[in-house]
Order: C-alpha cells, then structure tokens, then sequence
C-alpha cells in the first residue's frame, strides 16, 4: 500500500462539488454507468483494491478484514451479474470505518443500503437478487491490485472521490494544488454568480463566450 494521504488534502477534497472538478480535469471519471445507489455524503478516501475473478464471497469477506478507517472499497465484479455487496457486508465496512464502497457490477440490499447512507456511499452499475457465493476460489492475489473499474484504472492508495454525479479516481496526490484552489475558489463564487444571474445581469459579461 502507498503512503498515508494527509488528512488535509481528503478535508479540502470534500468542500469540493466533482462538477467543479470535471471543469478542470478530463480523465479518471467513470461513466454514468456508474451511479450511486444511496445519497450519502460526499465520499473521499483511498482505495484498497479487490478483482472479483470468480463470484467468490470469502475474497470479498477479506477484502473486508483487510479495511481501515476512511478506506473506499473498490470492487471489480469480473462476471457482471453477481452482487459482493449488500446488507452484511455493508455492515461490516462500517464497523471497519469504511469512508465508502464502489462496485464495477451490481449490488444488493438496496433497502438496507438506503438505511446506511449517512454512514457509507455506496456506488455500482445496478442492482441483482444474485449474489457471490462461498467458493474460495481467489487466492490473495486478487486483493490490493490494479484493477479497471468501469473503464477507469484503480491501484491501490488511489484517492476515490464520489457524490451524486458520479464517481471520480485521483492519483494518491490528488489533482494538484493549483487545480485544487481553483476549484474551491470557483465553488466559493458560485452562489455570487447565480445570483448575478437570477438578478438579470448581462450574461455576456458574466459568461464568457
């Protein structure tokens, strides 16, 4: 696993809104494949890593054990029809301190989701009653590696951000200072800017064309 992130850099990530970050940044965005399946708050933390190969419940179960606090678990579901999360492992990426779940394949549970969404975000493709199944057939070698979540590539320690618009990977640095305090200064202007248009100002002064 890669150095710790400093915790200022995750606190200011989380004042900014991705729409403001897609104005800057052009890659690390997943598609609208992706959407979040509960409305929790913004989600900010780094990735450990698991490539679901087979449909197999015992490597979800130690990606799980392997979490720490403010942790996003990234899963790549290899069969696309089959669900590593629903109720119980949603629980337990709570009790891990989890800061959020993302799952390049359906989920489950999506009532039990919705009562956690305060505590953890969870993203996917969709939602199926089929779930993984207690094989035992991945080896530890599908934990913390690279792995490609709906186009986008995630290694572990990547900083995964996600809201209601989607999900957004960073390398572990984040976007770079100065597109950081770009974004937050554009975040922190923008209320002025609706106003100055609700209040009938001249667009081509305000919006450059």
């Amino acid at each position: 696993m890669s150095a710790a992130i400093p915790a200022e850099l995750i606190e200011a990530l989380r004042e900014v809104e991705l729409p403001t970050l897609g104005h800057f940044l052009e890659e690390g965005f997943c598609t609208p494949r992706m959407v979040p399946i509960n409305a929790g708050a913004q989600m900010v933390g780094p990735a450990r890593t698991l490539d679901l190969r087979e449909p197999d419940a015992l490597a979800v179960n130690r990606a799980l054990h392997g979490l720490n606090p403010g942790d996003v678990l990234v899963i790549r579901v290899a069969s696309g029809i089959h669900a590593p999360v629903g109720a119980v492992t949603a629980a337990a990426a709570i009790a891990q301190g989890a800061a959020g779940i993302v799952v390049d394949g359906p989920v489950t549970d999506v009532c039990a989701l919705h009562d956690v969404q305060d505590r953890l975000p969870v993203f996917a493709t969709g939602l199926i009653a089929r779930t993984t199944k207690r094989t035992g057939r991945l080896g530890d070698d599908a934990l913390d590696c690279v792995v490609e979540i709906d186009g986008v590539m995630v290694s572990p320690g990547d900083l995964v951000l996600g809201d209601r618009q989607g999900v957004l990977v960073l390398p572990p640095a984040g976007p770079g200072d100065e597109i950081l305090q770009a974004a937050l200064a554009s975040d922190r202007g923008e209320s002025a800017l609706l106003a100055r248009i609700a209040a009938g100002e001249d667009l081509r002064e305000l919006l450059p064309g």
